[in-house]
């Protein structure tokens, strides 16, 4: 398990995965997350929020799976998101901070590398931002985004541009649309996610994925 004396940099280039370090690491840092992704000129948020409200305007419930502290859902208000707004999360320190700030109308602590507590297509949008990099299953896991958003609905997701290639994200993404599980409307990448790196490294890159169910 990561111990918490590891720099954030370092822990986040290793690309965690087991839930325990994950909780651990990010009730850790839930204090400082926001201001530390700020530093970091953190884009993905804007950018996400953005696409649902262009692609899915009329969408009226949205699940932000992996929302932490509540950037997304922030964000999404400050866009004019008017809908319920459903976060889950792994870091139940993130969740309170989330619920502080406001804008969910329900939060659930979460192990995303289970499925999902969310019943089949109940939600018109599902967003999962900066959260790939913890999740190694990601076919198991886009297939259960798939499962809860309706027919007609909108999945966004980020993923780092290095694991993008190393878990074959573009094959998942074929194979669910053979499936009929989704089809693909936009991938953009690389695209700026976090240019001034982990704040003292290389740029971090990523693509965005937005399909509709």
């Amino acid at each position: 398990m990561a111990g918490n004396d590891v720099p954030i940099s370092d822990w986040l280039s290793a690309d965690p995965s087991e839930p325990g370090a994950v909780a651990e690491r990010y009730d850790a840092w839930a204090a400082s997350y926001d201001d530390d992704l700020a530093s970091w000129s953190y884009q993905a948020p804007v950018v996400v929020a953005r696409t649902v409200r262009n692609r899915h305007p009329e969408a009226a419930d949205v699940l932000d799976v992996g929302c932490g502290t509540g950037l997304v859902g922030r964000e999404l208000r400050t866009q004019g998101y008017a809908g319920r707004l459903v976060g889950l999360d792994l870091s139940q320190a993130s969740l309170d901070l989330a619920g502080e700030a406001g804008g969910y109308d329900a939060l659930e602590r979460t192990d995303l590398q289970r499925p999902l507590p969310v019943a089949d297509d109940s939600a018109d949008a599902a967003v999962c931002v900066g959260v790939m990099t913890y999740l190694p299953e990601v076919e198991a896991f886009w297939r259960e985004l798939a499962r809860v958003v309706r027919p007609g609905g909108l999945v966004v997701v980020t993923q780092r541009e290095d694991l993008w290639h190393d878990r074959d994200c573009a094959g998942v993404v074929e194979r669910l649309t053979a499936d009929g599980l989704w089809h693909l409307e936009d991938l953009t990448g690389p695209a700026p996610y976090l240019p001034d790196g982990y704040g003292d490294g290389a740029a971090v890159p990523c693509y965005y994925l937005t399909a509709r169910t």
